[in-house]
């Protein structure tokens, strides 16, 4: 077999077909996993592109995978023709994304973008018989099951499969992209430009003796890679036995304990799974560097920042040790207690699936308490919990949070002695709406008023209700059910106190002219919901809310339930308050949490305006 790298004008730019073999599966990329993944490294990309174009520097290009080829005869054409062997996913969405980016250049008459688009999508018309062979137009004919959709996509007929789905997707991703640009046209430019040069592949043709079935089942099934992790402990004994280190207390004193299960099980951040070293090993190499690169680059990285950073005054023995180090203080943050203020934070973290803070949180453990007090650690990760679960709340981006965490990083660099300052006063000079910290008016008017049931993920509106019943918590209340940890927790569900089908068995109320015309989105509003037990949720149904309030009373333990649903919250002036449940016990109920919750998730002032050894302020 022969192999190449290559750039997408000599996989697409030339009059060729590929084809994918019936025995391949259907096309099965999806947005969450493979779509925005790919559309990020192409931003990232063509962003380098420009900001290459203004300061004169080359552009680095980036690395998409890899695909394999086998020849086959010509099909009543004069196209070559390739059968793809493995990589047809890739392939496959390549194709589906040009195709979207010539849908955004049609749009703006961009003719010269829309031309070169065409000729990575289309086949010289004149090289095969159009009556018969209408579909040798297309550079990409995927497998049987595919192969309507992807004609009718290419037609530009409407669809709802999943390869209308990406071009749906690339399209709104792309035309968002230009918009936020004061030359869109420029930037389309640089995108074409970018698709043409700066993407790389490395595709293997094979050859005549070459076993295609075989090469495809050991590139899927077969192969065991070297991890990341590898690589680098690779390097560094290989730079350990360069200095006559000696290499076997090097591992036996740093590096074995790497080596053992615990560090090779592999465990998902985002939408890449791989072992828990590579994780660690990510996050301490973002802390050092303070450099943003994916997954894939861990290594080249690593290798960087040794030869760059440490600029030969750092020996492999201090690498070795700061590593050990730190992976007992990654080993360390799971263990604090659910019922303290870090250990509430890490639950958090996990069950919104946010990593990205790991960098810092390293950070600032590794200070140690002689650096940092605990005070101060503990005000600094209630920074950046309040400014996580505000921004959760209010439905914000995640997007930018990678760059954030490390300007907070840099930040607590610059005044370690005093991160906690640093960080918040980092965090409350962040402008726009991918980064800013939501301010106290903002979080509660989404507290009060948003439908935060149908607006948000549940497991959002769940640690917010779970927080809440915390919250309410004294040092008298037993503690039985909620909340005690990611999976016991997660049996409890959210129920609404006035069902979503309150026409059943909930009448407006006499007095309302619009007969409850605001109740479809007040009942989705913090101050309805509670939460109950997997086994009680469907047992309470749309029943009336003088049932619903006994089996409530008799089943439920929860202090959210109890101390501001079947009982008034404190200070609320409404009479008779358990007698019935409508938008008046709704609203004040909501914003009694909203209150609760602003004194749990603080503004930067208000934990600044406490004093250090003060608890935080609760009810």
């Amino acid at each position: 077999m022969r192999a190449d790298t290559v750039d997408l004008r000599r996989i697409f730019g030339r009059d060729v077909r590929y084809t994918v073999p019936l025995f391949q599966r259907p096309y099965v990329w999806d947005r969450d996993d493979n779509w925005s993944a790919l559309w990020e490294d192409i931003r990232r990309t063509i962003e380098r592109a420009e900001q290459a174009s203004r300061t004169g520097e080359t552009v680095a290009p980036h690395f998409l995978g890899a695909l394999v080829f086998d020849e086959t005869p010509y099909l009543s054409s004069n196209l070559e023709t390739r059968q793809v062997i493995d990589g047809q996913q890739r392939l496959t969405t390549l194709q589906l994304f040009l195709f979207a980016a010539r849908l955004s250049a049609t749009s703006r008459d961009h003719e010269r973008s829309v031309r070169l688009l065409t000729k990575f999508l289309e086949n010289d018309a004149d090289l095969f018989d159009q009556r018969k062979h209408p579909d040798h137009l297309y550079k990409l004919w995927p497998t049987n099951a595919d192969r309507k959709e992807f004609r009718a996509v290419m037609l530009g007929q409407a669809g709802n499969g999943r390869l209308a789905e990406a071009v749906t997707y690339f399209r709104q991703e792309i035309d968002a992209w230009l918009a936020e640009s004061s030359e869109p046209d420029d930037r389309l430019e640089t995108l074409v430009q970018t698709m043409r040069e700066h993407l790389r592949l490395v595709v293997i043709d094979l050859e005549k003796h070459d076993d295609a079935q075989v090469v495809f089942e050991t590139l899927n099934s077969r192969g065991t890679p070297l991890e990341h992790a590898d690589l680098i402990k690779n390097l560094l004994f290989r730079n350990a036995e360069h200095a006559n280190a000696d290499v076997d207390r090097l591992y036996t004193t740093y590096w074995a304990p790497f080596d053992q299960d615990e560090w090779r099980t592999e465990q998902t951040t985002g939408r890449i799974t791989r072992s828990r070293l590579d994780v660690f090993l990510t996050y301490w190499l973002t802390m050092r560097s303070l450099r943003e690169f994916t997954a894939s680059t861990l290594f080249k990285e690593f290798e960087r920042w040794l030869l760059d950073s440490c600029d030969h005054t750092v020996s492999t023995e201090d690498v070795f040790g700061e590593l050990a180090r730190y992976a007992q203080i990654y080993d360390s943050i799971d263990q604090h207690p659910l019922n303290g203020v870090e250990g509430r934070f890490l639950y958090r973290m996990k069950v919104m699936q946010t990593s990205t803070p790991m960098p810092l949180l390293l950070f600032l453990y590794g200070l140690g308490e002689d650096v940092l007090p605990v005070e101060r650690r503990q005000r600094a990760i209630r920074a950046i919990d309040s400014y996580l679960v505000r921004r959760a709340i209010l439905n914000l981006s995640n997007r930018d949070y990678n760059h954030v965490f490390r300007e907070l990083v840099g930040a607590a660099t610059q005044q370690p002695e005093c991160a906690d300052e640093a960080v918040m006063k980092a965090l409350s000079s962040l402008q726009g709406h991918h980064r800013q910290w939501p301010s106290d008016a903002e979080f509660r008017a989404a507290l009060e008023q948003a439908p935060l049931y149908s607006r948000l993920y549940r497991h959002r509106v769940r640690v917010l209700l779970e927080a809440l019943e915390d919250e309410l918590r004294t040092d008298h209340t037993e503690q039985l059910i909620a909340p005690v940890g990611e999976h016991v927790a997660a049996k409890l569900t959210i129920e609404h106190v006035m069902p979503q089908s309150w026409r059943d068995n909930w009448p407006p109320l006499e007095n309302d002219p619009l007969e409850g015309a605001d109740r479809d989105e007040l009942v989705h509003t913090l101050g309805n919901l509670t939460l109950v037990t997997a086994r009680l949720n469907p047992a309470l149904g749309n029943m009336p809310w003088r049932e619903k309030r006994q089996w409530l009373s008799e089943h439920s333990l929860l202090r959210l339930t109890h101390g501001s649903l079947l009982n008034p919250p404190p200070a609320v002036g409404i009479s008779d308050w358990a007698s019935n449940w409508d938008e008046d016990r709704i609203r004040a109920r909501g914003k009694y949490l909203a209150s609760l919750a602003l004194s749990m998730w603080p503004s930067a002032d208000a934990l600044l305006a406490r004093p250090l050894d003060a608890k935080p302020a609760t009810k």
